[in-house]
């Protein structure tokens, strides 16, 4: 597109001015006799010449690039003024190296002090520290700010006891110029602990799941330690390179269902804290295959649709079909010999669910109530209604009403608020649904029966009515109805032929039907009966004050997947039921009313992952805490109503008295020495300073400064501004 209007431009150019370049040698004889006219007409001519070489330089698109060097002389002394560095009594010797520092000839001293946050002092001798920036550590993010001043080198001085969010060797590592650390306050405590365990935001029963333990240590120089998880043992380096590192693990979960998994580091010899060693999280497995029972005596066109529609999805098994005709009479067999076939295959094989398709209730009641007795005690039915379907006592018992008679018609699908929760559909807004085999309801055919179905009243408040996810545009009466039959769930398709979602207006091979993705979508959410969609969890619920809260929000939408797009906000309060030896107390400014009074703190969850909402609190005083995330869907789904709430999760934690500043004192040499090899620079004790400026390397950076015209719109104004005052110069001096 940019060549074709530059050679468009260059050829009008060309036009324009043709006579001008062609009158060229003559305006140059004739400038010599014009005097001032001359000297006019040759600027009005370099004026053209300049538009055309713009022109020009658009049409061939070069890009002129100049690279050149810069050396700073500048050095960035940074010092730690932090409450552990006061806590081991290293601040004032810290102070005096960091003013008496060498540094390379002609280089310059640019003095910092850091701990919560970094700012630029003006002498280290002048009190340095404050009471709102001790509370914290943060080296990483000190090291990211200083380094986007683009000194020539850094010496940073601390005890290494970082307790930020920033990787502080990558920070390092990413300024470009060498890094010189220098250790205080003596050896560290010895220590190793678990600090994380990653797993995916969805588990599946039978399948393997990526596993992440995240271990931290601390005082150690190589030296090796094991990590432990359900059965397995790594073997980890500790205090080398990092003072943090992932071990990977290989999980299989082998049932379905809530477990809680266990990672341990073995302890090792003179750590200060046992404690830690071991930490747990809950993971929400699902099942891995479900089972379903195909149940039809009235074998159609759809038949074989649905069951290939089904068999599509890997993970759903079909069970040997129970297909039975009339009266439960199969070719020669006795009605007795068939029942008892039927009941054996269904108590055999206990389908976690089963699809009814247009059946008639008839022949042997203990078939039928066997389903209704499944369903009733935890199983999922999905009930397909067609012009024949007649349920019997026990179907209307599972759907909690009575079905009416077949209507004829065209009913196209409409979502409902309720429907619209689900993430099988695509309303108005289709790049915002969970996965590329949302169902369309523009482009399905309109159904052309409806066999309703009549709720029948509260019977107390405790037993929720079902739920219509689809209703028909037509008349508003409801196709797609859903609910709880015991401890199982039901859905009930009152229009039909559904099987007619089974084509495609166009041909997308690497996507699959609207009838496989409804009955993908519908099997799983009635499999599913035990799970929570919504699970809250604190990275660590033992903190200590002044420790950031990392809250973490797994969402599992009802057909399994990771419920993504959705708007969750969190609050945090003081639990009275957990209380610490003084006054629990929230600190936040954001929970505190006119009246200086503390209350609650609510802040929103982002989307950090597939289905995963992280948030992040600061500054909680101790005592216990309950957090509770309220979950909605987000604002621009497209949904009536998306801002009705979805659920509820809630977790509690608690917060000590000890402040984290102090939680671990003395030097992290092996944390130092790693920020020093990747700034490539070197790790010096307090006791065995460099002599001289001479050890202190200055690095430099390479600046490039590129030129595009083609994508610099200054260079089109210049063409619109110069063409504009070369006509108007030539027309004040009668030359058009």
């Amino acid at each position: 597109m940019l060549i074709a209007a530059s050679a468009i431009l260059l050829v009008l150019g060309v036009l324009a001015y043709r006579r001008t370049i062609s009158d060229f040698r003559f305006q140059i004889a004739d400038s010599a006799n014009r005097g001032r006219d001359g000297v006019g007409g040759i600027g009005l001519l370099v004026l053209r010449l300049i538009i055309l070489l713009l022109f020009a330089a658009v049409f061939i698109g070069a890009v002129f690039t100049h690279v050149w060097s810069e050396r700073p002389r500048r050095v960035a002394v940074m010092l730690d003024a932090s409450q552990s560095m006061s806590a081991v009594g290293a601040e004032s010797a810290a102070a005096a190296v960091a003013a008496s520092f060498p540094l390379p000839e002609g280089g310059t001293r640019q003095e910092w002090a850091f701990g919560d946050t970094v700012r630029t002092i003006s002498d280290f001798r002048l009190r340095i520290a404050d009471s709102q920036n001790i509370a914290r550590t943060r080296i990483g993010a000190a090291l990211r700010t200083v380094g986007k001043t683009r000194p020539g080198a850094v010496v940073l001085l601390s005890d290494g006891q970082d307790n930020g969010e920033l990787d502080p060797v990558a920070a390092a590592r990413g300024i470009g110029v060498p890094v010189y650390t220098v250790g205080f306050g003596g050896a560290a405590k010895r220590n190793a602990g678990i600090e994380q365990i990653r797993l995916p935001a969805v588990v599946y029963s039978g399948e393997t799941a990526e596993v992440q333990v995240r271990v931290r240590a601390a005082g150690f120089v190589g030296e090796g330690a094991r990590v432990r998880l359900r059965g397995e043992a790594r073997e980890v380096v500790l205090g080398q390179a990092m003072a943090e590192q992932d071990v990977p693990f290989r999980v299989v979960f082998d049932r379905s269902g809530r477990q809680v998994i266990e990672a341990r580091v073995d302890s090792m010899t003179g750590e200060s804290d046992y404690a830690d060693n071991t930490r747990a999280v809950t993971v929400d497995v699902r099942p891995g295959r479900v089972r379903v029972a195909y149940v039809t005596n009235r074998p159609g066109p759809g038949t074989r649709m649905v069951l290939r529609a089904l068999a599509s999805d890997e993970r759903i098994e079909v069970l040997p079909e129970v297909a039975v005709t009339g009266g439960l009479e199969n070719g020669g067999q006795s009605r007795q010999g068939t029942m008892n076939d039927e009941r054996a295959t269904m108590n055999a094989t206990q389908p976690d669910v089963y699809i009814l398709d247009d059946v008639v209730e008839t022949g042997s009641p203990e078939v039928w109530q066997s389903i209704a007795g499944k369903v009733r005690a935890g199983a999922g039915v999905l009930v397909l209604a067609g012009p024949d379907f007649q349920p019997g006592q026990s179907i209307e018992e599972i759907l909690r009403g009575s079905v009416g008679r077949a209507q004829t018609g065209s009913f196209a699908p409409e979502l409902t608020a309720e429907g619209g929760l689900l993430p099988w559909w695509s309303a108005s807004s289709p790049q915002s649904r969970a996965g590329s085999d949302a169902i369309d309801l523009g482009s399905v055919p309109p159904f052309t029966g409806l066999r309703p179905l009549t709720i029948a009243e509260r019977q107390s408040p405790s037993v929720s009515l079902p739920a219509a996810w689809l209703v028909a545009r037509e008349n508003q009466v409801p196709l797609l109805v859903a609910g709880k039959a015991g401890k199982g769930k039901f859905v009930y398709v009152a229009a039909y032929p559904l099987w007619r979602w089974g084509f495609r207006p166009e041909a997308k091979p690497e996507q699959g039907t609207p009838l496989s993705a409804f009955l993908s979508g519908v099997v799983r959410y009635l499999a599913e009966r035990d799970t929570s969609p919504f699970w809250l969890d604190v990275a660590d619920k033992d903190l200590y004050r002044g420790q950031p809260v990392r809250l973490i929000l797994k969402a599992v939408a009802p057909d399994g997947r990771p419920w993504t797009g959705l708007g969750v906000m969190v609050q945090v309060a003081v639990d009275t039921a957990v209380q610490t030896s003084s006054e629990s107390r929230v600190q936040s400014p954001e929970s505190r009313d006119r009246n200086g009074r503390t209350g609650k703190v609510t802040v929103p969850m982002t989307e950090s992952g597939s289905g995963v909402y992280e948030a992040t609190i600061e500054a909680l005083g101790p005592g216990g805490y309950r957090a509770i995330a309220t979950v909605e869907k987000a604002r621009d789904q497209g949904i009536e109503r998306s801002s009705d709430q979805l659920g509820r999760a809630t977790t509690d934690f608690v917060v000590a008295e000890q402040a984290l500043e102090l939680a671990n004192t003395g030097m992290n040499e092996g944390l130092l020495r790693a920020i020093a090899a990747a700034g490539g620079g070197r790790f010096y004790p307090a006791e065995s300073l460099p002599r001289d400026g001479s050890e202190i390397g200055l690095g430099s950076y390479q600046r490039r400064f590129t030129f595009d015209p083609r994508r610099a719109v200054w260079v089109y104004v210049s063409i619109a501004l110069l063409a504009g005052a070369e006509w108007l110069l030539r027309r004040r001096r009668g030359l058009l």
